[in-house]
């Protein structure tokens, strides 16, 4: 099978990487390389042993050799950055994300692949500072400044579902309602993805990708009023739920461990949401579901088997 072409996955442990990974091994017509800090760890090995078609290779994305070493030979490359890895250094993610494309260009990859978000700082007019977003816009806007014959397509995932399972999980009340909380308004949309669906998306791209490059692909199932969660939650589970709009002190007492610079960014994130949506206003955020199926919200609820 040495026809196979090479598919180069950033973070293949990972959220996005992994499910990018798994889509691949479906599609059973590419070899693909998992980038990960460890390839011996448990995590790499567990992907490697999905397929005898994958190597997982360590690779320091701050490192130019490491970078080097991992991309060549590559047919495509998925790439990403992991604001939350080093989140007390937000210069950190711009640069890896620079010496990335950086690589590619010079190795003339032929289809490069980078998960971006909405410039949250310049499209608010510096009102919102939400770096996760912002950084990943900047390089965007790097690559096309610095690379404009490298062929980039991007993407950019929604508001993860998976959120309300971790980072923002949904809390039991004393009589099992379940709660769904943040500090965001009951009529703002929430821009959500099943973020296993960026494998699909990613995998379709890859079927024609001179169709794609240069654009935006949004990820993203279903746009739902944060009021209107835990009715779609209830419809699918039985269990019933209610929203609460948090005030920014409920808010900031509920992730009073982390540090006061994160606790900001996303307060920040959710009045962008408030104020400008997920993607801004003017994107067309269901690009992703005219490549392939996304799964709504209800979707993933009874898929997962989730009931809070």
């Amino acid at each position: 099978m040495a026809h196979q072409r090479l598919v180069t996955v950033v973070g293949a442990t990972g959220a996005q990487g992994g499910a990018i990974v798994r889509s691949l091994v479906e599609a059973n017509k590419y070899k693909i390389r998992g980038l990960t800090r460890d390839a011996t760890s448990e995590k790499a090995q567990a992907v490697k042993r999905l397929s005898d078609q994958i190597e997982m290779v360590s690779c320091d994305i701050n490192k130019r050799d490491d970078v080097q070493r991992a991309f060549k030979d590559s047919w495509a490359v998925f790439a990403l950055t992991d604001f939350w890895a080093q989140p007390d250094q937000p210069e950190l993610e711009i640069q890896q994300g620079k010496l990335m494309a950086d690589v590619a260009a010079s190795l003339q990859i032929p289809y490069y692949i980078y998960s971006a978000l909405e410039d949250t700082t310049k499209l608010s007019s510096e009102k919102y500072y939400v770096p996760h977003f912002a950084n990943k816009a900047q390089v965007r806007d790097y690559i096309k400044e610095k690379h404009p014959t490298l062929k980039a397509i991007y993407v950019e995932p929604g508001f993860y579902m998976q959120n309300w399972l971790g980072f923002f999980k949904a809390q039991k009340s004393a009589d099992g309602t379940v709660v769904f909380a943040a500090p965001i308004n009951e009529k703002t949309k929430l821009y959500m993805v099943d973020i296993e669906d960026t494998g699909p998306v990613v995998r379709k791209i890859l079927d024609g990708p001179d169709k794609y490059v240069g654009q935006d692909i949004c990820i993203c199932g279903e746009a739902i009023p944060f009021g209107d969660i835990p009715k779609v939650f209830t419809k699918a589970t039985g269990v019933p739920a209610i929203s609460k709009t948090l005030t920014e002190e409920e808010f900031r007492s509920g992730v009073h461990y982390m540090p006061k610079p994160v606790q900001d960014e996303i307060f920040a994130m959710f009045q962008w949401f408030d104020e400008y949506g997920y993607y801004g206003k003017d994107k067309d955020w269901t690009s992703g579901q005219k490549l392939t199926a996304l799964n709504t919200f209800e979707q993933w609820i009874k898929k997962t088997g989730w009931k809070g």
